[in-house]
């Protein structure tokens, strides 16, 4: 059975009275595929408040430096690229707890976590709700004026809330198979957001490469927080997702199978890949590895496919078409 989200991609552009420039975030689309079985394999399957508050996590905050960053949590396991072009200091030796830090000019600008123990001192974190988060922190933000240029976010139909807090805008995920409780957060320094121009990052081999990193270590986070052993990285699997990622950017298509009819087992096939258990995520249009991973997690068929019984991952990624950014999740559980 496929499950499957889709949607028209729309990119408006509009001149208002006032000559801001109103840009709307592209619909965004996924699509899971569930697992495939071998035939010789059977079925097992706060303010000095709670502003304040909401920005700080494990004992970091916006607004450190480089060096309290590692004075209190150690060197990064990786140093990633992000969208904004500042450095994410990705913290992932206990899924747990895992974090991300964004880093510019030797200062704390963003933060990420989809740990369980994120909390502010408000009482808002892992598992309030929609209702509590705005009764501490407001209404979501649909819009943000940067320059002339307004930049209008679908939170509603994309499950999570944009607030200005304490000087960082933070966005709340909501978990729509948790009564929409909030699962992660992520915060971005004021200055930091109003100085990024557009939905999406500059394309490099370098954001590709973070990209796909980044969708592996949160499906593992979020796998251990919910008493899920974590995947291991598989490079060849990860080169057949990639490549499916550029043939729906090249050829136009958003689909498990291409254009000539082969599908993901038919790739792993070719690609000389021999599983006992196989599935396959895509989606298109995100930007950023988190909002690909927060928009999976709340699709019934893409969720049973980060949280199945696979022992294995690979993702690619790529940049361009008319989507912009396209994901492709594999994953596998090898035979023999």
């Amino acid at each position: 059975m496929r499950n499957t989200r889709r949607s028209i991609r729309s990119l408006s552009v509009v001149i208002s009275a006032s000559l801001a420039i109103i840009v709307l975030l592209p619909n965004l689309q996924a699509c899971a595929l569930p697992a495939k079985l071998d035939h010789r394999t059977s079925v097992a399957s706060q303010v000095k408040s709670a502003a304040q508050a909401a920005s700080q996590f494990q004992g970091i905050s916006i607004g450190m430096n480089k060096q309290q960053l590692i004075d209190t949590l150690g060197k990064p396991a990786r140093v990633d690229a992000s969208e904004y072009g500042f450095d994410w200091y990705i913290y992932n030796k206990d899924y747990k707890h895992y974090l991300q830090v964004g880093v510019r000019k030797d200062k704390v600008v963003a933060l990420y976590t989809n740990a369980a123990d994120w909390q502010a001192a408000s009482g808002i974190g892992f598992g309030s709700s929609k209702k509590e988060v705005e009764a501490a922190y407001g209404a979501s933000l649909t819009e943000i004026k940067k320059g002339r240029t307004i930049y209008h976010y679908n939170t509603a139909k994309d499950h999570y809330s944009m607030h200005l807090v304490d000087g960082a805008y933070a966005t709340i995920f909501y978990d729509v198979h948790q009564q929409q409780k909030a699962t992660s957060i992520q915060l971005i320094e004021k200055n930091t957001e109003l100085s990024f121009m557009g939905y999406y990052g500059e394309p490099s081999e370098e954001l590709q490469g973070s990209f796909e990193k980044q969708v592996w270590d949160l499906t593992n986070a979020v796998r251990v927080r919910s008493g899920k052993k974590p995947l291991q990285w598989n490079d060849k699997i990860a080169g057949t997702a990639r490549k499916h990622s550029v043939d729906m950017s090249k050829r136009n298509f958003f689909a498990h199978a291409n254009p000539d009819g082969k599908s993901p087992f038919d790739r792993m096939k070719a690609d000389q890949i021999k599983y006992m258990k196989a599935g396959e995520n895509i989606a298109a249009g995100q930007p950023s590895a988190i909002y690909a991973h927060e928009g999976w997690m709340n699709s019934k068929g893409h969720r049973e496919n980060i949280l199945g019984d696979y022992t294995q991952l690979g993702v690619g990624v790529t940049f361009g078409g008319k989507m912009e950014t396209y994901f492709t999740q594999n994953f596998f559980t090898p035979r023999g």
